[in-house]
């Protein structure tokens, strides 16, 4: 039991130190880190030959997935976007979607797909991309700690790729029994293959 809290106090002080480190960003520093990323993750050979991806629809502060998702859609790939889907269990569902409009404002402003567009029960994706407060080079990855990723993710098959800004590329982040490490990590100067931990 101390072993948990503990773990979950690191956690927390991990998501300080990361706020801590955002607040230095520039407009244009994002910028720039984004156009990277996008660029690296599109000549990634996984993506190229993706036949179905689940992607995460990115908020301002974290790696954009807007031009991954354009062209997964314009290439004819399956998208899959998370839902979250409202309770105490929080459970997310896959919903695939064809374009932008199947998308709208939730009720955080977060994008997501539209209400009367039904999720799916698939759970085994060429590629997935998930997103992260940091990470760590074994795949280790901080979320916001509502464990929704964590859920979805244990039920799913897939090669599973972080996208995070180098600067939020830690030694170690602390990893519980119920996170679930990432097979590549891919910042704006690099793509790490995650292997043994």
């Amino acid at each position: 039991m101390f072993s948990v809290f503990k773990n979950k106090e690191e956690k927390q002080a991990l998501r300080e130190r990361v706020k801590e480190i955002r607040a230095h960003f520039t407009g244009e520093e994002i910028a720039k880190a984004n156009a990277e990323i996008q660029t690296r993750l599109l000549l990634f050979p996984y993506f190229q030959s993706a036949e179905s991806i689940f992607c995460y629809v990115s908020m301002d502060n974290e790696p954009s997935t807007r031009e991954i998702l354009s062209t997964a859609f314009s290439s004819g790939k399956r998208v899959y976007v998370p839902r979250c889907i409202p309770g105490k269990e929080r459970i997310m569902e896959a919903v695939e979607i064809h374009a932008w409009e199947d998308l709208e404002r939730g009720t955080l402003g977060i994008l997501e797909p539209k209400k009367e567009i039904k999720g799916t029960d698939k759970r085994d994706f060429s590629l997935m991309l998930i997103p992260c407060l940091a990470t760590d080079k074994r795949g280790g990855r901080l979320g916001h700690g509502a464990g929704y990723y964590d859920r979805f993710l244990e039920d799913t098959a897939g090669k599973k790729l972080c996208l995070c800004f180098d600067s939020l590329l830690f030694p170690k982040i602390p990893m519980g029994r119920q996170d679930i490490f990432m097979d590549y990590v891919l910042t704006e100067k690099e793509l790490i293959p995650c292997g043994k931990r």
